[in-house]
């Protein structure tokens, strides 16, 4: 008989370590199992998880639409009620720190800028989400301003102005020439030329930097 025929094949590495690990786990069946059944139980708890906290968002988000539907027919104190309500439910969802923006505007629809103003406060200091920071203090703004209190809506507008940086920066510019105008009206004109000089300076591409020049002017600090 030839002796290449009788020689057995060469065996592979690989064939080496599935044989190892066939054996392992055999001698392991145990603790094989026990880290089967972890793992099992730990992504159904992660799949439990995700899917609550979907439909969670989707409930928010239904109730947040019908409360946007009552202002826009006019019904603001229902509208107030229901977002309330969407606020006190699902105040850590998307859907419900949007419904925070939406009572906010609410309230200043319905002369009551003074509380508008204290829930936005809360608001800001309390987490909000990076997408609706810019918003918040606007409107946080804007509710000042209705509330006398000219100076601190300055400095929300610069606040909302920074939270929009980046890809929104025709935003930044137009919260900037709101915070001059609201110095101004509190009689720092110091800030209000400070922040028109910024405008000017960083933001020279878009609209608002001529309407600053403008301003400059009238306030006698701009030059050719």
């Amino acid at each position: 008989m030839n002796k290449q025929e009788t020689e057995a094949p060469e065996r592979s590495a690989d064939q080496d370590r599935l044989e190892q690990l066939v054996k392992w786990v055999r001698a392991n069946e145990r603790v094989v199992t026990i880290v089967a059944v972890v793992l099992a139980v730990t992504g159904a708890g992660v799949w439990f998880a995700v899917s609550a906290r979907q439909r969670r968002e989707t409930f928010a988000r239904r109730e947040l639409t019908q409360a946007r539907q009552a202002a826009e027919a006019g019904n603001l104190p229902l509208a107030a009620s229901d977002l309330a309500r969407v606020v006190g439910s699902f105040g850590g969802t998307s859907a419900g720190q949007e419904a925070k923006l939406v009572l906010a505007e609410v309230r200043l629809r319905q002369g009551q800028a003074a509380l508008a103003a204290t829930e936005l406060r809360e608001f800001v200091e309390s987490g909000v989400k990076p997408q609706y920071r810019s918003q918040a203090y606007e409107l946080l703004g804007v509710a000042l301003e209705q509330s006398g209190q000219a100076a601190a809506a300055g400095r929300a507008f610069e606040d909302g102005a920074n939270a929009a940086q980046g890809e929104y920066r025709y935003l930044s510019a137009s919260l900037l020439l709101s915070a001059s105008r609201s110095y101004s009206a509190a009689g720092d004109t110091t800030a209000a030329i400070r922040v028109l000089e910024r405008i000017e300076t960083d933001f020279d591409e878009t609209s608002a930097a001529q309407e600053a020049r403008l301003r400059l002017a009238e306030l006698g600090r701009y030059e050719n």
